[in-house]
């Protein structure tokens, strides 16, 4: 059964919370900092699933001692539970607790959603964008005494506890790297996954998928954990479509390519990059996947190869525009050269699709993009960019707080993503950028 903790500063409203979602009045409610001393739990249900929920003491320390304490507290509660609800109070703004807990959180691997209490107006939803700072990918805007949102809040629980109950009978390994091959027919998909699955290194375990039937192959290669997945080959919609089983084989396919890290996109060495390919991978990009391009069939490269190749890559870098600087990989089913090469690509990839960049570190770039390209003007007013934060990971997503939302141009946020790859990397990662409205103090 799921666990889920509420967690947070003292007074921010978890009991309150706590009594909300259990439908009791368990916990004491007072207007006092640090009422509820001991930890309470309690089992509850929403719309017929059933969860535990604890409601733990508030955070009243002090800096300087933060570690000692959250070693015996903090710790001792976050190896308990399965999902965190962080509690923040929108009157008082981020807090410097607020921030060093959503950091142990990250450290710590755990899921949690920052839960803004106290919001019971639409003024306090203007206030509520400050916490956005914090760099959380979502954020549940609520008032626990008057209810207003918490269904909201549980629902996606409930989101949660499904999966918990799907994945507790599961052994996958906690650092699982999921690869989906994909690509037109006969560019050889399944040779280039039996020449893979067929090395001495590889330890393989089938183990039946729980959606679609699909069947995923686990295996270890070097010591890290994979699952790769082949998917049916893929033809234009209108070809496709004409056929059940092709239709069927198609979003098995697209199911596959959604659970996963990471695209391997298989091409023909020999065709070169044709307008299917390059829907495909853009299909995949649009996504959020990141991908690893392989040109397979390069046996049958009876001329200048190091030409060939060459001519390969300015296809890639001409007609798929859309990935900065993807890995290529020059092999053959039949020979299985450089194919090891997709793994020491795939764990490069996964660790920049994961990066999470500092919000005091985005804020000062946006401060030089500024001063470097001054923002237009909109209306005889200035348009002002108030902070940058990036709110997710598996693809890395930014969003950007204006006092015009609507007047931001889409080359504005392309310099501003450039800017973001110039400083920190990212190639061959599909970035998203969102832009959203926030007043100024001018103008509330």
């Amino acid at each position: 059964m799921l666990k889920v903790g509420i967690i947070g500063r003292p007074n921010v409203g978890k009991s309150t919370l706590f009594n909300k979602i259990t439908g009791s009045r368990s916990a004491i409610v007072n207007d006092m900092p640090g009422v509820t001393r001991d930890r309470l739990e309690k089992v509850t249900e929403w719309l017929g699933v059933r969860f535990t929920v604890v409601d733990s003491a508030g955070f009243d320390l002090k800096e300087e001692i933060i570690k000692k304490e959250m070693q015996q507290q903090f710790f001792t509660l976050l190896d308990e539970v399965d999902v965190c609800l962080l509690m923040v109070d929108v009157t008082e703004g981020v807090h410097s607790l607020d921030e060093i807990v959503c950091n142990l959180l990250r450290e710590k691997g755990k899921t949690f959603f920052l839960v803004v209490n106290k919001v019971d107006s639409e003024k306090r939803e203007y206030l509520a964008s400050e916490f956005y700072r914090l760099g959380v990918s979502e954020m549940f805007l609520i008032s626990s005494e008057h209810g207003r949102n918490v269904d909201m809040l549980l629902d996606r629980v409930l989101d949660e506890a499904q999966k918990y109950e799907q994945e507790e009978g599961s052994d996958e390994p906690a650092d699982l790297l999921r690869l989906t091959i994909i690509g037109k027919p006969n560019v050889g998909k399944s040779s280039i996954l039996n020449r893979i699955l067929g090395k001495e290194r590889v330890i393989v375990t089938e183990i039946p998928g729980t959606t679609r039937d699909a069947v995923d192959t686990y295996f270890t290669f070097e010591s890290k954990n994979y699952v790769l997945t082949d998917t049916a080959g893929i033809r234009k919609k209108s070809v496709m479509f004409k056929d059940a089983v092709e239709k069927i084989g198609y979003y098995r396919g697209m199911d596959a390519l959604e659970r996963s890290d990471i695209a391997i996109a298989i091409l023909d060495a020999v065709q070169g990059v044709t307008e299917r390919d390059v829907k495909i991978i853009a299909d995949a990009v649009d996504m959020g996947r990141t991908v690893i391009i392989v040109f397979n069939k390069w046996d049958l490269i009876k001329e200048d190869k190091k030409k060939t190749a060459r001519d390969l890559q300015f296809q890639v870098k001409d007609r798929i525009k859309f990935i900065t600087n993807p890995p290529i990989i020059f092999t053959s089913a039949f020979t299985g050269n450089r194919l090891d090469n997709i793994f020491k690509y795939a764990q490069r990839l996964y660790k920049e699709y994961s990066k999470r960049i500092k919000t005091a570190e985005l804020n000062k770039l946006l401060q030089f993009a500024q001063e470097r390209h001054q923002p237009p003007v909109v209306s005889n007013r200035r348009l002002k960019f108030f902070y940058m934060t990036q709110v997710d990971v598996k693809p890395p997503y930014f969003v950007i707080f204006v006092n015009y939302p609507e007047a931001v141009h889409f080359s504005y946020k392309r310099y501003i993503l450039n800017l973001i790859r110039e400083a920190y990397g990212f190639d061959g990662i599909p970035l998203r950028i969102g832009i959203r409205k926030r007043k100024g103090r001018d103008e509330k």
